[in-house]
């Protein structure tokens, strides 16, 4: 059964306020290369006519970053990592979602109306104490099983899901890539829905597609990704995970939400393999 589309997210008048927070485990692969999966802590905030994915864990980070890095502030998330990817559906504009990857600020814009497909499939579970039925999409490379709740009446979800006649409690993509798994529900503190700007007060938008190639290239190749982040040439030498860590460089193939068959880093930007002489 195909459901409608029309069920977006209320009064585009009312107030953008927090007025329900679900919290997720967000487990993860990062990398082709690695097989071992991460585990991000991100938040739902649902207003009455918008919402926000936000990591827990990053607005930690940015509030402490200096004082966890010399160990002034204990961390409580340790064995979390923070994909550092945000979503704000129906802010700051009605009708879009608008997908945002730190560092460099880069965005996509997608309409929300229509954006998803979804098939209605028979059984129902419980996750949060919440009766939920199930769905199944498929989008942009990946085919997703979700778990909705009609308790919970909002047609909202983590990430970008959306369009079902509940909120979204459980999700994951067919290949084990991904999974989010609600853990907490909560009423909203009040706090104000906003999507976040850098000091610039620019955030580039692009077309899904260019920032999937610019996420990727972040890993496999970080001077590239500098130079297209800024528009100069150089050498990237040293790297740093969102906690602050060092961390190696080397090329590795980043696993996105979203897969487009034309965009291709490694036959782009190919690295160079490095020569050995033989010693006389």
């Amino acid at each position: 059964m195909t459901i409608p589309s029309y069920l977006i997210m209320m009064n585009s008048h009312a107030s953008n306020s927090t007025i329900l927070s679900v919290t997720y485990d967000v487990y993860y692969q990062k990398f082709e290369e690695e097989p071992k999966q991460e585990k991000d802590l991100m938040r739902l905030d649902i207003g009455e006519n918008s919402s926000q994915f936000v990591s827990v864990i990053g607005e930690f980070l940015a509030k402490n970053k200096s004082d966890v890095v010399s160990k002034r502030v204990k961390n409580p998330y340790v064995g979390y990592a923070s994909m550092r990817d945000e979503v704000f559906k129906n802010t700051p504009k009605s009708g879009y979602m608008q997908f945002v990857h730190m560092p460099g600020w880069i965005s996509c814009r997608d309409k929300i109306d229509g954006l998803f497909d979804w098939q209605l499939q028979e059984g129902d579970t419980i996750v949060c104490e919440y009766t939920c039925h199930k769905a199944i999409t498929t989008f942009r490379g990946r085919t997703w099983t979700v778990w909705y709740t009609l308790g919970l009446p909002y047609s909202d979800g983590p990430w970008k899901f959306c369009g079902l006649p509940g909120l979204i409690l459980y999700a994951s993509d067919s290949e084990g890539c991904f999974r989010f798994n609600c853990i907490g529900i909560e009423k909203g503190d009040g706090h104000d829905i906003k999507m976040k700007t850098p000091k610039s007060g620019v955030i580039d938008t692009y077309m899904p597609e260019r920032v999937a190639e610019i996420m990727m290239l972040e890993y496999w190749d970080p001077s590239a990704h500098f130079s297209q982040m800024t528009g100069m040439s150089g050498q990237v030498t040293r790297m740093w995970d969102p906690q602050g860590n060092e961390v190696k460089i080397v090329p590795k193939t980043r696993i996105l939400y979203e897969k487009f068959p034309g965009v291709n880093v490694k036959k782009k930007y190919p690295q160079k393999k490095s020569s050995t002489k033989k010693k006389k």
